[in-house]
């Protein structure tokens, strides 16, 4: 394909959804007469259902890394691979179900956990979670660019750096007229083209090739790549470094805190569970069309993270490249926009309200809301350029990513769950967890290579030991002081302490 399918691709639908969004959001809002407002922007009003927030939930965690990524552990690591990929990070999705029920109990009005975070800890926690917070949004927006850039480059060779430009002002501004619920509503849309469009390839690429071939090329690869079996050894450490990392991109994302806020007490729980069993179809079937496949067949790809774009090509031609394409555009942008209004939702209720005007009302929040809305988008184009200036790979990325954020992750889980936990615990648990990791993923490196560089510390044992240390050490530190201590925190303090962004027109409408 030309470089013109790809610029095709992003104008038509990036104009194509943020119209139909655009309209739909007004359809919605003008039926239940409501006005936009800086509450409704950033929570979605509160009152969005089972089936939407499901369906959002496996938009905002299908990233371009669930189809390039997941793809390449099917090509490596054989039948393993899929299973390791989608069960590794579908069990966050499960377990926040927890979380999510926690939170409507004892925080039923937050606008962001880092608010809860704020009233349940001491300041340096609330500061430290928020740069947390904002390196787990900046990592994975960064991921879901990468991705797509590398695919419209690789299909269409389109310019590498116009196409991480370009990426994010495609969600960017219907996430700014419509906010969340926009976001939601584009989530649904993008869920199903997705699901239509995988089941077109896994039907394609069945009837083209059949089981058997695939089957004997992997028989016929050597033994020690163990792609025929699920005790595959690189395909289990794969799978821990998985889980790990991906408890970080959940439990520190707010993104997923947010989708629990917005549903309703009763949808909170089972969005959760629903959306998280259907996203692991999505890797599943993914990784083992495009990358066992692949493996089987014998395809050659210069890198593993390719291999999903030139299998989807081999089966179907420019069909399958447009097909895939179209893919990974609808992963790539509900992803973006769930972590846009993320973002958004930590610098105006973290930030802006909670440092800087905490007397701010509803129409000055809501501006602020959607300038940071378009700030952010055009701060990542940037950042994305420069990873690519860097050499820094999607899968470098993506298994690095829990040693620099999963940290939090215990100490976040135990503070909404366990009134024995400190803040000294939670505070050093977190730091040092993710010290400790660094430490032992540098030490590892230089150990096993010599080197410290972005080859050496890209290696799986670097990488299992880096993220194991960050669960290890932080879990240590805040579980064993919390046990030291004889403090307990009152849950019912929590109650009146948060307060609507919409409460000052409220008051002036009252009065």
């Amino acid at each position: 394909m030309t470089p013109i399918v790809g610029y095709l691709v992003l104008i038509v639908f990036g104009v194509g959804f943020t119209v139909i969004t655009a309209v739909l959001h007004r359809m919605a809002m003008k039926r239940h007469g409501n006005e936009m407002t800086a509450e409704r922007f950033n929570t979605a009003g509160r009152s969005v259902g089972v089936g939407l927030a499901s369906a959002s939930i496996v938009a905002a965690w299908t990233w371009a890394a669930t189809i390039m990524m997941s793809s390449s552990t099917g090509y490596q690591y054989g039948i393993s691979g899929p299973y390791w990929y989608a069960a590794g990070a579908t069990i966050q999705i499960l377990l926040f179900a927890i979380i999510a029920i926690h939170l409507k109990q004892k925080a039923p009005q937050a606008h962001t956990f880092l608010e809860f975070i704020a009233q349940r800890f001491d300041k340096k926690n609330h500061r430290l979670m928020l740069g947390f917070a904002l390196m787990t949004n900046i990592i994975v927006t960064s991921m879901i660019i990468l991705g797509g850039a590398i695919t419209l480059n690789q299909l269409t060779g389109m310019n590498l750096y116009l196409a991480a430009f370009l990426i994010p002002l495609s969600f960017t501004i219907y996430t700014m007229i419509g906010g969340l619920k926009a976001s939601f509503i584009a989530d649904y849309l993008h869920t199903v083209i997705l699901f239509i469009v995988l089941a077109v390839l896994g039907v394609a690429i069945y009837t083209k090739f059949g089981i058997t071939p695939i089957y004997e090329g992997l028989r016929h690869l050597p033994e020690s790549k163990q792609m025929l079996t699920m005790a595959s050894i690189p395909g289990l450490m794969f799978g821990v470094i998985n889980i790990v990392g991906n408890f970080g991109t959940v439990f520190v994302d707010q993104a997923y805190w947010q989708r629990a806020i917005a549903s309703t007490d009763r949808a909170a729980s089972k969005a959760f569970i629903y959306g998280g069993l259907a996203w692991f179809s999505i890797p599943f079937a993914v990784a083992t069309i495009l990358g066992v496949s692949a493996a089987g067949l014998g395809i050659a790809v210069p890198t593993p993270d390719s291999v999903a774009p030139i299998m989807a090509s081999h089966a179907l031609g420019t069909v399958g490249s447009v097909l895939f394409l179209i893919m990974l555009f609808m992963a790539v942008t509900s992803a973006g926009s769930a972590e846009l209004t993320a973002v958004t939702n930590i610098l105006v209720t973290d930030v802006y309200r909670h440092s800087i005007n905490p007397d701010a009302d509803s129409k000055t929040l809501l501006r602020v809301s959607r300038w940071i809305t378009l700030g952010f988008g055009i701060a990542m184009s940037i950042f994305s350029i420069l990873l690519f200036y860097l050499g820094i790979s999607l899968g470098f990325v993506y298994m690095a990513m829990g040693i620099f954020v999963s940290s939090a992750v215990i100490p976040v889980a135990l503070g909404l769950m366990w009134k024995r936990t400190t803040n000294e615990g939670a505070f050093y648990g977190t730091l040092l967890g993710m010290i400790g990791g660094i430490v032992i993923w540098l030490f590892s490196a230089y150990q096993l290579t010599g080197l410290i560089n972005v080859d050496s510390l890209g290696q799986l044992y670097p990488m299992l030991f880096g993220n194991l240390a960050v669960f290890i050490v932080s879990g240590i530190i805040t579980i064993g002081h919390s046990l030291t201590s004889s403090t307990e925190f009152q849950f019912e303090s929590l109650k009146g302490k948060f307060k609507s962004f919409d409460e000052v027109a409220e008051r002036e409408e009252t009065a």
